[in-house]
């Protein structure tokens, strides 16, 4: 193998963003549907997420059930941040519900107890991108965190999970007017060779009141993963 040809040098470093939007519920939907549904339903889903990309967020992995996005440089305003993870929910949510109107019947037999929605871990990160095979690597002690805080001990299964690392770039007075609209609760977890991270999450189900003819969430929204 040339690696002279396989990986370059790094063509971006520095303080960047890092949002994932996850699906919450994949892991069984995956386990107790067949695959053909399931082609006709997570696709158009992240292929949705992409879409609603407001903020000029590069794409740095698609995985199953997840997208990280990430930005280099000057953050955006904690408003223009709040409002992309908006977006990406109230779509996600109309596009699951529209999918739910396309194939009744099978959302009927396997999502009826089952109900997927969205998570979105946000964070400040100092890395860097190495290109491999013309696919971009990020690499970074970031990368590994916001990875590990998917997996986390917040009970809510919609929600936004904002870092204190992302935070301390606001003015608290601008981070407690934008997050107005639901009860902020402030949390940490500990991760093995990392130690404690700090965080703030506010559930996104006040949202959905936003929703036309959404009054009421549908389903079950206390299961995870």
């Amino acid at each position: 193998m040339n690696t002279q040809n396989s990986m370059n040098t790094s063509t971006e470093d520095g303080p960047a963003l890092i949002c994932i939007p996850d699906i919450t519920g994949f892991t069984r939907f995956m386990a107790e549907t067949n695959l053909e549904f399931s082609r006709k339903i997570i696709p158009p889903l992240l292929r949705n997420l992409v879409a609603s990309n407001t903020l000029n967020l590069k794409v740095g992995e698609v995985e199953g059930d997840a997208i990280l996005f990430y930005r280099y440089g000057t953050l955006p305003s904690f408003k223009e941040l709040v409002d992309q993870c908006k977006i990406f929910y109230i779509n996600f949510t109309e596009q699951l519900e529209s999918l739910k109107k396309e194939f009744p019947d099978d959302f009927a037999k396997y999502i009826s107890t089952n109900k997927l929605t969205l998570k979105i871990v946000v964070h400040a990160a100092e890395m860097t991108s190495t290109h491999i095979d013309g696919l971009i690597k990020l690499i970074g002690e970031d990368i590994v965190v916001v990875h590990k805080l998917l997996k986390n001990t917040v009970k809510d299964s919609e929600y936004i999970l904002f870092t204190e690392k992302l935070l301390s770039n606001y003015p608290e007075k601008e981070v407690s007017e934008q997050l107005n609209w639901s009860k902020v609760e402030n949390s940490q977890d500990e991760y093995e060779f990392i130690g404690s991270i700090k965080y703030r999450h506010i559930t996104l189900e006040p949202l959905l009141n936003t929703l036309p003819g959404n009054n009421e969430k549908p389903g079950n929204s206390n299961k995870k993963n």
